[in-house]
């Protein structure tokens, strides 16, 4: 017996029935629980790095279970508009998320989204409940939290090395994004970006509250 997931997203206990040279015919046998999403839809807008960083930075966000990629770039990133829309590097992180959805058991891999630029990242995160920036001269991000909790959806924007310039932060703010920092020291972009998350995926479900 194994597990199997059907399109719509239910899963089920199935045996092989039958084998043949080119498929299978199985049965299920039992329907099975899906797990469970955090409950805070997070979307994570991230100003584009390196290949390395990005790629580890997609897999270990969907093992954590955000709901929402964004990548762009920005003024300090280190690589160009086209190379982030080109479809042979849209399909090479489509198959990162897929990969690490089939290894941490979710459902549906997060949406992959490829923004222009920080405007456009911006436009499409303004629904979120809350929405922070990362900026190493925010306030502290545990105390925002504790002050927001319960909000439903959040967005994250975090930038690449070097950090956001100080009018991306000022757009930021003023498209109601408020600044926080993750404790005194400077991370990496890919650490800050997966840090973050993981402070709002479990510093806002029900047993962090």
């Amino acid at each position: 017996t194994f597990a199997l997931q059907d399109p719509d997203g239910r899963r089920f206990l199935a045996e092989v029935v039958q084998v043949e040279r080119h498929a299978a015919l199985v049965r299920p046998i039992q329907p099975l629980a899906v797990p469970a999403l955090p409950p805070v839809r997070l979307s994570l807008l991230l100003g584009a790095v390196k290949d390395k960083a990005l790629e580890l930075t997609l897999q270990k966000a969907t093992e954590l279970g955000v709901a929402l990629l964004d990548i762009f770039p920005t003024q300090y990133s280190p690589v160009a508009a086209g190379d982030i829309t080109a479809a042979r590097t849209l399909a090479r992180w489509e198959r990162i998320l897929k990969e690490a959805c089939k290894q941490s058991d979710r459902q549906y891999p997060p949406e992959l989204r490829t923004s222009g630029g920080l405007d456009a990242a911006l436009r499409a995160a303004g629904g979120a409940a809350l929405r922070l920036v990362l900026d190493p001269r925010g306030e502290e991000a545990a105390a925002v939290l504790a002050e927001c909790a319960g909000a439903a959806s959040a967005a994250v924007l975090v930038g690449p090395e070097g950090g956001l310039s100080p009018e991306e932060v000022a757009l930021a703010r003023g498209a109601g994004f408020r600044p926080v920092r993750l404790g005194g020291l400077i991370l990496r972009a890919e650490t800050a970006a997966l840090a973050a998350a993981a402070v709002v995926l479990l510093g806002m479900t029900p047993a962090g509250r």
